[in-house]
This record gives structure tokens, sequence and C-alpha cells, in this order.
């Protein structure tokens, strides 16, 4: 069994000795020229990778410092009107609802350009600087032919971020503005804030300075990237602010290299895997500017000079190894010879003749080989005998099962023959009989499921019953008291036909008068309550105290045991119940003398998905 398993467990027992020798061979040299290879490849791979990100981090460390500094300057520009009494009161005076569309004065106006005009002197980056009073119009530096007059800022989509920023400056992401009219789709970054009374932090308008693109390409102008890399400026909302080159990502891709960058970090030098593409990305936050540079370079591209290297290794283990197989191939021939005579045989037990023995001449390896041989094909002999014995025995196993699966079809046949001859002769009380023994015989052996619906098992306690009530007549009332709802509820299999056959026997069966048995299930938080109970002579509390007990105790199991033994059943129904659903829930029994005996039995409601196949 031994020799078996190991046959079936090792993939190489099958290769002949020269395929091993030539395999060890190889292996002896590609191993290590491949740890070599792989150690020398990738530590200079990380080296390269390494000099690359210290470089792109102090790149980007610089370019961030440099937007900083330039926003500190827009910021700075931003706040110059909120000290300036001129440019104050010439809102102040526009500032009211009441003045919507009406232009400014000549006078008015005319101040306004030459003191925006001074602001944006010398400053080409600044495409323009927009003034917007209370009253809608706007004071800028653009001519007045390619800006609109009038603008509702309360409607353009970055006014809720300078509103929500109180007075504090903003920088605004790219963008197209509306009150341009030569925009041309160009986009903008900006920088904005409210501007208040100093004295009554009234709202007179807002300053907005709208940058151009060229004052992210200054910055980065001197500074040389990987050829095929790229350079994102974001916010921390990962909103763009300036990009260039995209080192072969995608919009959508660019849309994911954002997003992964998240949440804003001091410095972070991270691999990203983008659609199966691996990049190195260099991100720099700012905490003035809340604007991340992140700086992505496929690694890919990094590693071009290390192909050379890869290939050249690859050459020398590919020569090493022609010349390795060389050897193997010799020396493996000159070892294969003695082991002709062992192969034969071999196959010969491949072709199934297990009577087949080697004749072991020495004591070296091959004999040793030769002894392992002759043992194993005595094993697979007697395996294969045993394999056969086994299969018989399962057929006869088969064939005990097709027996008991026919015994109760003749059972019920024979029911069926009954009834119909109780009809033949017009005897109604022996059909009903026949017809609810019938039902009450499929339900028990025909099925093998521990759960069934409420419904069936309520259907087969009546068939008990009606059978029971032929008996004795109008001595036997039944009463079930069942809601609708609950009737799809899984409950374990015959749990009421023992508790109304104990009721019936122990219960009422022996009172002259008769008696009613009450069938009833109600639902109680998550547990369903199925109670059995009669109006018979009771028990005492003695009587209670000692089946309870008895119900406790694990049942009998052996025949001697079970002889004369009362409430089997009952104790059989307490068990199934704790095995299936714990040791807090089972079977209840409670009554008094003369006042008859319930039996309540709790189980868990189980939702569609918790339920037992």
């Amino acid at each position: 069994m031994k020799s078996l398993r190991t046959l079936q467990i090792h993939p190489f027992s099958h290769w002949g000795l020269r395929s091993k020798t030539l395999l060890i061979f190889m292996l002896l040299i590609a191993i290590p020229l491949s740890l070599q290879g792989i150690i020398t490849y990738y530590d200079f791979s990380m080296s390269v990778e390494r000099r690359t990100a210290d470089y792109s981090a102090q790149l980007v460390g610089q370019i961030n410092r440099n937007l900083d500094r330039t926003f500190m300057e827009m910021q700075r520009l931003s706040l110059m009107p909120t000290y300036d009494p001129g440019v104050l009161g010439i809102l102040r005076k526009y500032s009211g609802p009441a003045l919507a569309n009406q232009r400014p004065a000549v006078e008015d106006l005319e101040k306004m350009q030459l003191y925006i005009a001074g602001m944006t002197y010398n400053r080409p980056e600044i495409r323009g600087i927009q003034l917007f009073a209370g009253s809608g119009y706007t004071f800028s530096n653009v001519d007045a032919s390619a800006i609109r007059s009038f603008t509702d800022v309360k409607r353009e989509a970055w006014y809720e971020r300078v509103k929500q920023a109180d007075g504090a400056w903003v920088a605004i992401p790219k963008h197209r503005p509306s009150y341009y009219l030569d925009n041309g789709g160009q986009d903008y970054v900006s920088v904005a804030r409210l501007i208040r009374e100093p004295n009554t932090n009234e709202g007179l308008g807002v300053v907005k300075i709208d940058l151009k693109e060229d004052v992210f390409r200054q910055i980065v102008s001197n500074v040389k990237f990987e050829e095929k890399g790229g350079l994102l400026v974001v916010n921390s909302r990962s909103e763009l602010f300036f990009q260039q080159g995209s080192g072969g990502l995608t919009p959508e891709m660019m849309d994911e290299l954002r997003l992964t960058t998240e949440p804003p970090q001091a410095f972070n030098v991270r691999h990203m895997n983008i659609r199966g593409k691996t990049y190195l990305a260099i991100v720099d936050y700012s905490d003035y500017s809340d604007l991340k540079v992140i700086s992505f370079i496929p690694v890919e591209s990094l590693l071009k000079e290390t192909k050379d290297l890869r290939n050249f290794t690859f050459g020398i283990g590919f020569i090493c190894l022609i010349f390795a197989g060389a050897l193997a191939t010799f020396f493996s021939y000159r070892l294969s010879r003695p082991l002709a005579a062992l192969k034969n045989k071999m196959l010969r037990v491949e072709q199934g003749s297990f009577k087949q023995s080697v004749k072991v001449e020495s004591q070296d390896e091959i004999g040793q080989l030769s002894r392992s041989f002759n043992r194993m094909v005595e094993e697979i002999d007697r395996l294969v005998h045993e394999v056969y014995v086994i299969g018989l025995r399962e057929k006869e196993a088969e064939l005990a099962a097709l027996q008991s699966q026919i015994n109760p079809h003749f059972i019920y046949n024979t029911l069926e023959s009954i009834n119909m001859l109780a009809l033949k002769r017009q005897n109604d009380e022996v059909s009903d009989m026949v017809s609810a023994l019938g039902r009450l015989l499929r339900y028990t052996v025909g099925r093998n499921a521990r759960l069934v619906r409420l419904r069936e098992e309520l259907e087969s306690a009546a068939s008990y019953v009606k059978i029971q009530q032929l008996r004795y007549g109008e001595r036997l009332k039944v009463m079930i008291d069942v809601e609708e709802s609950l009737l799809g509820n899984e409950v374990p299999k015959l749990l009421f036909q023992p508790l109304v056959e104990n009721a019936i026997y122990h219960g009422i069966g022996d009172c002259e008068e008769g008696g009613t048995i009450w069938i009833e299930a109600v639902r109680f938080e998550d547990e369903l309550l199925l109670t059995v109970r009669d109006d018979g002579k009771g028990m005492s509390e003695d009587e209670l105290q000692q089946l309870r007990q008895s119900l406790a105790a694990a049942p009998p199991f052996s025949a001697a045991e079970t002889a004369g033994e009362h409430g089997l059943a009952l104790k059989n129904i307490n068990q199934r119940l704790v095995l299936m659903y714990g040791e807090r829930y089972g079977l209840h029994v409670d009554g008094s003398l003369g006042e008859g005996t319930a039996f309540t039995i709790t189980i868990p409601i189980r939702e569609e998905g918790e339920r037992d196949d």
C-alpha cells in the first residue's frame, strides 16, 4: 500500500533514470546561475529605483515649495483690496442688491481698472483679476469686450467653496469661467476670497485671480523627468490643477492614479498597479496650499538598463545548460544498462501481469531496488484482490438497499387493495382507517428529511388521530389551533404523533367519558411553541418530577434497557431537540392531578437562509 501511494504522489516516479540524471545535472547548473542572475537583477533594479525615487523626491519637493511661494504671492494679492479704503469704498457703493445691473460711474470704473492693472503689473502668469461687487458688476483688468459686465457669482460652481472659507483664501482647481467671452475653451486655476468690511465684517464682494497654466509650466520647465513618466498636481480632494505627461496612462487610468494617492501625506513613495501596469509614484503634500505633487514613472522604463545584464546572464546560463545536458546524457546511458531487466518486468506489470518477480543478485542499490519491486508487486496483487472483494460486497449492499425500498412499496400496494375492497363492500370506516394508515406510513417511512413543514407534521398527526377516533368514537375529540402564518415553518419530523399517542393512552384512554386533546402552535419572539395538552386524569407532582428527571437523562439504546420503559418516545423527542438546537430548547411537561397534562416543545424559528438542507 505504501509503494502504491508513493507512485501516486510523486510525478517523477515514472521517469527513466536517464531523464532523472539529465534533470539533476541541469538543475545543478541552472539553480546557481538562476539565483545569481535573479539576485543581481533584483539588486540592480532596486538600486535604480532607489536612485530614481530619491532624485524624484527632491524634484517633487522643490516643485511643491515653488508652488507654495507662487500661491503665497497670489494670496497676498487677493488680500490687498481689503486694506485699500478707496477700493472698499467703491465696492461698498455698489454692493447693495438694489443696484443690480447698474453700471458704475466712469470715475469709479477708471479707479478700479488702474488699481487692478497695478496688481497685475509684470505678472504675465495672471490671466485676469476680477473684483465682483455685490451688485454683480465685474471689475477686471481684462478688456471689456472679452468679459461680461455683470456676473452672478452665487451661481458659479466655485463660489460655494469660497463662501465656506469665510474670508480665507481658496485655491480653485482647473475650471472654465463663464464670465470670459473669448475663453476659447481654456481652463484656469484660480485663487479667490470674500472681501469683507473690516469694521462690520459685512460682505462687499469677491476677489478672484485666474492663473494661466504657464505658472505651472515655468516651475517644472527646468525639471527633467523620466521620458515615459509624468507629473500631476492635485489637492486633497484629488481635483486636478496641472498635468504634464501621461506615462502611457489613459484619462480613466489618470483618474484612478489621482484617487489611489489619498489620503494626503507629507511624503510617500510607493508602487502602484494601475490596469496591470506598475508605476513608481512619489507624492509630496503641502499643508499650506493643500496641494499634492505626484510624480509617476512606469517601472518598466526604469529597468531599461537592466535588460542587457539580464540577457547576458540568460545567454551564459543557456550555454552551460547545453554542456550539462551532453554530460548527463552520456552518464545516464552508462548507468541505465543494468536496469534493463528490471524495466522489462515493470512493463509487464503495467500491462496487468502481477505475478512478476526479479531475481536479486547483489546487495547494492540495484539489489535493493529489485527487492522493493518484488514487495511492490506483491502488495499490488493483494490490493487488486482486496478491491475486487470490496466491489462484490458493495453490490450485495445495493441489492439489500433495493429490497428495503421494495418492502414499503409492497405495504402501500397492499393497503390500497384493502381500501378498494372496503369501498367495494361499502365499509367506509375501514376505508377511512386504511387511508389514514397509508398516509401515516408514507409520512413516517417515505421521507428521509430531518425537518418538515409544520403543515406536513399536522397532517400526519391528523391521520393518526383519525385512526384513533375510529377506535374511540365520540369519546375522543381533537382540536387543532395553529395560525396560518406558522404553517410554513420547519420543525423536526414526528413530534406530534408520539405526544398525541401519549395523551390518548395515559391521559384520556381509560376515562369512560373520554376527553379532548388540543394541538396548538404559537410564535413568541424568535421561538416557536408547540403544545399538546389534554383534560384527562393528569399527573401528581411526584409523577411530574420523575418524568422531568427521566426526560433530562440520556435515552437507553439496548433492548434490555428499553424493556418496560415508559416515556421512551418522550425521551427521544427531548434528546433530538437538544442535539439539533442546543440545551436551551427541548420538551417541557406541566399539569396537575385530575386537570390534564400539557407537553410544550420550544424550538427556534429559522429564516430561509438558515434552514438545513
